[in-house]
């Protein structure tokens, strides 16, 4: 069962640590995700309140799509020297195997790292402890900085025609990590 999965158990670094996104993260990451500066290249709007994030969460807390074919891995990333909430990472999982991965931080922690040691966290999990083969990431063309972060990670820019998780804009680019045998992190 997935929430008895080492990825759903607290996952940290020396700097961070991601925790399994719950209705509790709501009212912490709301200013966050509330700043219409961090949907520049997202297609998302911000939350409109903290009770409408917590409803938004209550439905990620089932860790499964309604019909039950996606596992959703959703995580709070927190700095652990001062306990603060910075964004968070979500990691979809689809039949066959093969994943997406997103991360959102606030705007004030960008440039930090945090959000290339959150990601190198989850794929690592992905990888080694559930099997995923294949990840995916789609980003705005004119994201400069997630499309660097990528390539940081390894991912590969392929064509939109061989993304297999539906269907993407023109304005989108997408990438593709695949496991290597002696990846470790």
């Amino acid at each position: 069962m997935l929430s008895e999965t080492p990825l759903f158990k607290l996952l940290e670094t020396d700097r961070i640590t991601l925790e399994p996104l719950t209705v509790g993260h709501a009212a912490e990451l709301f200013p966050l995700l509330a700043d219409r500066q961090i949907y520049r290249f997202i297609s998302d709007e911000p939350p409109v309140s903290v009770a409408a994030l917590a409803e938004r969460y209550r439905r990620l807390e089932t860790r499964r799509s309604p019909d039950g074919s996606q596992q959703w891995l959703n995580w709070a990333i927190r700095r652990r020297d001062d306990r603060q909430c910075v964004g968070c990472l979500q990691a979809t999982i689809y039949p066959g195997g093969t994943a997406d991965i997103a991360f959102v931080l606030g705007a004030s922690f960008w440039g930090l790292g945090l959000a290339k040691e959150a990601s190198v966290l989850a794929l690592h999990n992905l990888f080694a402890k559930l099997g995923v083969p294949s990840v995916f990431a789609t980003v705005d063309r004119r994201n400069l900085r997630s499309s660097g972060l990528l390539a940081r990670l390894g991912f590969v820019r392929i064509q939109p025609a061989f993304y297999p998780h539906g269907d993407v804009t023109d304005s989108d680019h997408v990438f593709r990590l695949d496991k290597r045998p002696d990846r470790r992190r």
